[in-house]
């Protein structure tokens, strides 16, 4: 990678979280790939972590973009207080850009993919993603399209959905796509 993109990947925190879910996307599918139908616990931990810390980076790009909008439109909101609510209520209140987050809004109402995404997230800070994927895929097949919910690539041990990987990559998509949107409307956040 060229040092002009490493320098910005350091700079932009937004950018940066997505380049790491990037990275740990690209670890599950190797280890998919490389391990194909072998159980193994060090495999297992292996995905979960790289599962867990996907989720963590993906939506963490969510919470340093509305930092960044805080930050750059001087809304004056405390770093530990910020999120979607304060952000909204900080720029109605400046009259700045009312309408700039309103797709994130809309990506987070209730059942929307952003939502989903969230809850998956929660639902694997209570028990493995093991437990959760089979359960949460009957739920969102409407997320991913017909040809994404085909099989991926194998699946070692039983042990990742066949349709993880396709929506994690949907997932990164979206979210690239919702930040691209904001930074779109806004000239301070380009």
């Amino acid at each position: 990678m060229p040092s002009k993109d490493i320098s910005n990947l350091l700079i932009d925190r937004v950018e940066f979280k997505l380049y790491v879910a990037e990275k740990l996307l690209n670890n599950l599918q190797e280890i998919v790939e490389k391990y194909q139908n072998m159980e193994n616990e060090n495999i297992e931990l292996q995905m979960e972590m790289d599962i867990d810390c996907f989720l963590v980076q993906i939506l963490g790009a969510i919470d340093a973009l509305l930092i960044q909008i805080d930050t750059r439109l001087e809304l004056g909101i405390a770093t530990e207080k910020v999120d979607l609510d304060t952000v909204q209520s900080a720029l109605n209140a400046r009259t700045k850009n009312i309408s700039l987050v309103t797709d994130l809004y809309e990506a987070s109402e209730y059942n929307s993919w952003l939502w989903r995404l969230k809850e998956f997230r929660n639902q694997t800070m209570q028990r493995p993603a093991v437990q959760v994927q089979d359960h949460f895929f009957k739920n969102i097949s409407k997320d991913i399209s017909p040809e994404q919910l085909t099989k991926s690539t194998a699946d070692p041990g039983e042990y990742l959905n066949e349709n993880l990987i396709p929506y994690f990559q949907e997932s990164v998509r979206r979210v690239r796509q919702l930040v691209n949107a904001i930074r779109m409307k806004e000239p301070l956040l380009k």
